[in-house]
């Protein structure tokens, strides 16, 4: 099975009922399925129950699915669905889910969606991508991609693993200080680019080609113009990027495009900082204007981690 979603040329459905279609069709339960087996919404062979419901019927569109268990919904099992661990709901037999996995060049166990016990007690990891990247080897780079989601795909059907990760890191890489360069394609935006589009288009892909169907939902992250986790009194939590608008459409920016663009990913994440003192999760030009609105994302915007709370608690914005 593979999660469709909505064509470019569909974007009646309200961005809520985008996520909860991600939800109906990704949900797993890990923590159970060391133990016992994995359980997964629409289970109509285990709990025939299910069959009665419409978004449980394969036989209707997307968004008939959609309206069908939005309608069912109470706004606080709505609220639920929009954290990192996602609440369940036993009486729609929807269990609960972990949005966060990694794959940056490989299925990873950070974060708590995905899990290397039992019977997966690993995956391939691939050599980082910094190292890849500079091969300029651009089928190589969409060839991991597949394999790695594979693995994934796998890893989920034994309920080891989500569907949403949080891969590729397209940030632009030019300062040596910054620990997490390694993750990046590196400095030129170009390569960048070419590697965010096969990448993602390898991890998403299907073997029929269909751009509406997804292996595994890519994200690009951190949006935007991040380089900084900790160095001497600057951290990401409170840095601020002073970018001009040059800077920011021939190099910062690039990266996302093409990976919404050409990539058609089916998320974003906005990162800690700040982009000339407005929070990135907390900017409506970045984010409606710019992602949703210029590039016309076909998917959801996430925020990194505690991003939410620190634009609050760290950056003191309101």
């Amino acid at each position: 099975m593979s999660y469709h979603r909505q064509t470019r040329g569909n974007r009646a459905l309200p961005s809520v009922s985008t996520l909860l279609l991600s939800i109906l069709f990704f949900i797993s339960k890990p923590s159970n399925a060391q133990s016992s087996s994995p359980v997964f919404a629409c289970d109509v062979i285990t709990n025939p129950s299910l069959a009665g419901y419409g978004f449980c019927n394969t036989g209707l569109k997307a968004e008939a699915r959609v309206t069908d268990l939005v309608g069912r919904l109470t706004l606080v099992e709505k609220i639920g669905f929009l954290v990192s661990k996602a609440t369940g709901v036993s009486r729609l037999g929807i269990p609960d889910y972990n949005w966060w996995s990694e794959a940056l060049h490989g299925v990873s166990d950070v974060g708590g969606g995905s899990s290397f016990t039992g019977l997966v007690p690993g995956a391939t990891s691939f050599p980082q991508v910094i190292l890849t990247a500079a091969s300029f080897n651009v089928s190589l780079f969409q060839a991991i991609g597949k394999v790695v989601s594979t693995e994934a795909r796998a890893m989920y059907n034994v309920g080891a693993a989500g569907l949403t990760f949080w891969s590729p890191n397209v940030n632009i890489f030019r300062d040596p200080r910054w620990g997490r360069g390694q993750e990046t394609p590196g400095e030129d935006p170009t390569l960048v680019s070419k590697y965010a589009v096969a990448y993602v288009k390898g991890l998403q892909g299907t073997d029929g080609g269909d751009p509406n169907r997804l292996k595994v939902a890519a994200c690009c992250k951190h949006y935007t113009a991040y380089d900084v986790d900790n160095w001497k009194d600057v951290n990401r939590y409170t840095f601020n990027s002073v970018v001009n608008q040059q800077d920011m459409d021939d190099t910062f920016q690039p990266p996302f495009r093409s990976c919404v663009v050409d990539g058609n990913v089916a998320s974003v994440m906005c990162s800690y900082n700040q982009v000339n003192g407005k929070p990135t999760c907390a900017d409506p030009d970045l984010l409606s204007g710019v992602i949703r609105g210029q590039w016309k994302l076909n998917g959801y915007i996430v925020s990194d981690c505690d991003s939410v709370e620190v634009i609050y608690a760290s950056q003191h914005y309101t």
